[in-house]
């Protein structure tokens, strides 16, 4: 087993002409050998010689590899000969080098910032000012216009103005630098003012930061009881006046079809309206269950403007807009019977539900007089 010494976050590759040179894009590589593996452009290289033993491809397959090869006692002779050659890698001679003495950082990257909102997800910020102690941040790739400004506490990012909220960054800057016991202070202070009225919201973020986060759970769990009650209640109101606006145009639909139905019948002029949104005498035409065509729908619907009975010449008189239908006089006549029909079927059911007529009594007094007889 080969036990790695203390090294550097530095990786480094052995090149035959020009030596060690140190890469940026490396990753480390576990593994149960104990070996000092990291891979970099599709090669694993072995840490303390800079010499790439495999492709990344056969990485599941390392194991067998280097025991189809010797073993690690083999490794362990062929690691020990490079380095009587080259000696060890700068990552384990120079220990203490950081990357970013090597590698300098991008600007971009040096200001960007994994932090917590306020509900506790992880997001990117960008820090845009750094002056006299203060720091402020906005969300990178940002997409509301106003771009809210943040300060950073305990890993989380915490709200204090908008850049085109009639604040200057200097004033945001100067408001947050003048907090007498800083951010964390302006925090607890907040904190406990909310906790303190009964009727205030305790922000849970503030309590994540303080360690009171089961205070204000418990503090704010009456508020949300409320709020969730009142929410209960505007829903109910608006369902309550949906249904009423359905019953409302339910009512205004019939009355406008029965309507339309007895000034048929009375030789009346129907006049095409809305109801609803859709073609009155088209409505007419679905309620008595008579299937027009596609094409002569249409007309209805577009270019009908009225008709009227004319019972002494039994004829249709209608009025229209464009080219006339050579069809719907048809469809009128069958709309005209359905109407009559449902009229004498109403006008017998109303007989049958007058007081005093008894169907049954009579018929039965008529069976009463033949046995008499």
């Amino acid at each position: 087993m080969i036990f790695t010494a203390k090294h550097s976050n530095v990786y480094y590759i052995c090149k035959r002409d020009t030596g060690f040179e140190a890469v940026e894009k490396a990753v480390g590589v576990k593994n149960d050998l104990g070996l000092d593996l990291f891979k970099h452009n599709g090669l694993v290289y072995e840490g303390r010689t800079g010499v790439s033993l495999i492709t990344e491809d056969k990485l599941p397959t390392l194991s067998e590899y280097i025991n189809a090869n010797g073993g690690l006692p083999k490794l362990n002779s062929i690691i020990e000969a490079q380095l009587s050659k080259t000696g060890e890698s700068p990552r384990y001679t120079r220990s203490d080098e950081r990357k970013k003495d090597i590698f300098p950082p991008n600007p971009a990257k040096e200001n960007t910032v994994l932090a917590k909102d306020a509900y506790g997800k992880n997001h990117y910020y960008f820090r845009f000012h750094d002056e006299d102690g203060v720091q402020l941040f906005t969300r990178q790739n940002a997409k509301e216009y106003f771009k809210t400004i943040f300060v950073q506490c305990e890993g989380y990012m915490i709200a204090v103005g908008q850049d085109s909220d009639g604040s200057s960054l200097a004033e945001i800057a100067r408001r947050v630098a003048d907090f007498e016991n800083g951010i964390k202070g302006e925090i607890e202070r907040l904190f406990n003012e909310s906790m303190s009225n009964p009727q205030k919201w305790a922000d849970p973020c503030f309590g994540e930061i303080l360690g009171r986060a089961d205070e204000a759970k418990a503090h704010n769990a009456p508020i949300r009881e409320a709020r969730e009650q009142e929410i209960m209640e505007r829903d109910a109101e608006l369902e309550n006046a949906r249904i009423a606006e359905k019953q409302a145009a339910k009512e205004k639909y019939e009355k406008a079809i029965a309507d339309a139905e007895n000034t048929l019948l009375n030789q009346g002029r129907v006049y095409n309206e809305a109801i609803g949104g859709k073609s009155l005498i088209m409505q007419l035409f679905k309620e008595h269950d008579i299937s027009v065509p596609l094409k002569t729908q249409g007309w209805i619907i577009k270019s009908l403007k009225d008709m009227a009975y004319d019972g002494e010449r039994h004829r249709v008189n209608y009025h229209y807009q464009g080219n006339d239908s050579t069809v719907f006089h048809e469809y009128f006549f069958r709309l005209l019977a359905a109407v009559k029909t449902k009229q004498q079927y109403e006008e017998i059911s109303q007989s049958v539900d007058e007081p005093g007529f008894d169907a049954h009594r009579e018929c039965q007094n008529e069976e009463e007089d033949e046995l008499e007889l």
